[in-house]
């Protein structure tokens, strides 16, 4: 039998991915701040997936997957929200803290596990939060655009929250709680480019955000 990545080395795939997809350029430094470690133990890392070829880092000190570590990388997003919603919609767990949950629980998932999942989840396209699946055919609205983008009177829907800000439950808690969630629509009240803040209003009330969290919002005009 194939011998499956340590833990370890699957927690660095997806968060360079993650970071990637995200914040562009990657760094050791940016890693090291994510992934809460040592310089030391990160640098140690990285040379064990140069190592293995998952990863390559260039001249100017900038981490890519290769194409092997990306196909893994993927293959545990895949998974990670596969289990984030079996989390949020067979066990009831709530949906601001199912990301935690499926951090512990995707490493034990089996090909043919992650398969039966997918079945019995009836293939889902996305996660809970709205980012699609890796390999599959869901993808985002080619019209989406970060949160921040956006201007004042705009009606806008949300279609994402970013894997980097699904770190944080509190966050997460605060999205639930003022309802920014995909498929929900709200109104730009008002941004202000001094303050770096955006107000949104719905239905059910406003919710003020500064424009870094609010560039790892997606949302399409309505």
């Amino acid at each position: 039998m194939k011998e499956r990545a340590s833990v370890v080395v699957e927690e660095y795939l997806q968060a360079i991915l993650a970071l990637q997809a995200e914040e562009g350029p990657l760094k050791a430094v940016t890693l090291t701040k994510w992934l809460k470690s040592s310089p030391s133990t990160v640098h140690a890392t990285l040379s064990r997936l140069q190592r293995d070829k998952l990863v390559k880092v260039s001249d100017k000190k900038v981490i890519q997957l290769t194409k092997k570590g990306q196909n893994m990388a993927e293959s545990l997003a895949k998974r990670h929200r596969l289990v984030e919603w079996f989390l949020c919609d067979k066990l009831g767990i709530s949906w601001h803290e199912v990301h935690k949950h499926a951090h512990v629980l995707e490493h034990g998932l089996t090909p043919v596990v992650e398969e039966k999942l997918a079945e019995f989840l009836g293939f889902p396209k996305s996660c809970p939060h709205g980012t699609p699946l890796p390999g599959e055919s869901g993808h985002l609205p080619k019209n989406t655009k970060s949160l921040d983008q956006f201007k004042n009177g705009d009606i806008i829907e949300i279609v994402n929250i970013g894997e980097i800000l699904e770190e944080s439950i509190d966050l997460m808690k605060f999205f639930l709680d003022k309802n920014i969630k995909p498929g929900v629509r709200h109104e730009v009240q008002e941004k202000t480019d001094i303050t770096k803040t955006i107000i949104l209003k719905s239905e059910t009330g406003t919710a003020t955000l500064n424009y870094d969290i609010a560039a790892k919002i997606g949302a399409v005009k309505v």
